[in-house]
């Protein structure tokens, strides 16, 4: 028969009367700090963590579910704070690809002090999709620390990317001064065929636009416009268009917005437009019945109206003068239509009406959208 099993007596080593000593020690501060007793009158049991200095109001930038807008640089920013007794040194900045470029205005930072960290990240290299970036800072406080910061985005397709998007000159305008509008082709076939600029023309009498170079620069196709304004332009906020045309299918003609000038007149030249954005409906199988419009200005009835100027040639500037309702003030009405059909790619243009105040020249330009059809 099997023996019934029987299990030994454990025996307790000499070293568990140690731990048995120091369990009696710490259980009245455990039960303390467990069940809060109040009266207690021994000494209080202090537990105490050594905290990173450096706090930062978010470790990921997230940009979400969509693609974040083309742009050469997309430049997050986190904003950190010494919460410590003590200065925080900024020891080292490891990016985890060579399109990052951390920055911090200081290595230095004070108790109680805010900083930023920006990390531009130069999206010119870069494939499209889901992206994930990281930089680990190294800093003592005094002890050596490091945390990891992290940007997550979805990139777009490359295309075209405008500098600035609309070129603005408020106030006086220096003479001479040039102005650069940068457009920087990212579309992979621009690295072994160039979109060629075969014009550029500006809408305005107040500025020149011409092409000063094209040029390949960190993957892109780079094409740079130079633009200077006249001096002493007619008081008032003046509207244009840059206009580049390309042998590009996709591009045929780049378009970028101009305002110059400011909008202070005297309260007596008051002028008013409606609306104050026109439109033209593009009938591009039967251009007889593309859709124009009536813009309505209000004028100081002391100008005397010259003529209209329009960007493209081919919109038809008609005007004519009726009574006012305001004081002081004339009405002219400009109706606007087509000769036949601009070129392909314009979609934004300019309705100039010029006049005279005495000797002085006036104008008041209104942008105009072409809605193609």
């Amino acid at each position: 028969m099997n023996a019934p099993h029987k299990t030994p007596t454990p025996v307790v080593p000499e070293t568990s009367s140690g731990w048995i000593v120091a369990l009696l020690v710490v259980a009245p501060c455990l039960t303390a700090a467990v069940f809060g007793s109040q009266n207690s009158n021994g000494p209080p049991c202090l537990i105490t963590t050594s905290r990173p200095s450096l706090v930062f109001e978010e470790y990921l930038a997230d940009y979400g579910p969509a693609p974040v807008p083309l742009q050469p640089t997309l430049t997050p920013v986190f904003y950190l704070r010494n919460k410590g007794s003590e200065k925080v040194m900024i020891t080292d900045m490891e990016p985890s690809c060579g399109c990052l470029a951390p920055s911090m205005s200081t290595r230095e930072i004070a108790p109680g002090a805010i900083e930023k960290l920006t990390l531009p990240i130069r999206l010119g290299n870069e494939p499209s999709g889901v992206r994930e970036y990281t930089v680990t800072v190294s800093y003592s406080d005094p002890k050596p620390r490091r945390v990891t910061l992290s940007v997550k985005a979805v990139l777009p397709e490359k295309s075209l990317v405008i500098e600035p998007r609309v070129l603005m000159v408020m106030g006086t305008v220096n003479p001479g001064q040039q102005h650069i509008v940068t457009v920087s082709d990212f579309r992979p076939e621009s690295v072994n065929k160039s979109m060629k600029v075969t014009s550029v023309t500006g809408s305005l009498s107040l500025f020149t636009a011409e092409l000063v170079g094209q040029f390949n620069q960190e993957g892109a196709s780079r094409t740079s416009i130079s633009v200077q304004f006249r001096e002493n332009a007619p008081p008032g906020r003046h509207r244009g268009v840059i206009n580049i045309a390309t042998d590009d299918a996709q591009f045929p003609m780049i378009q970028v917005p101009v305002m110059v000038g400011d909008s202070k007149r005297d309260p007596s030249d008051a002028v008013r437009v409606a609306p104050e954005t026109g439109r033209i409906v593009l009938n591009s199988a039967t251009p007889a019945e593309s859709v124009g419009m009536v813009i309505s200005f209000d004028l100081p009835s002391r100008w005397k109206v010259t003529h209209c100027d329009t960007f493209p040639a081919d919109i038809v500037a008609q005007y004519e003068s009726v009574p006012s309702t305001v004081p002081d003030h004339q009405t002219v009405n400009v109706q606007l239509s087509i000769s036949e059909l601009p070129a392909h790619g314009i979609e934004q243009a300019i309705l100039t009406l010029n006049a005279t105040d005495g000797d002085a020249p006036e104008m008041v330009t209104v942008p105009l959208t072409l809605i193609w059809k």
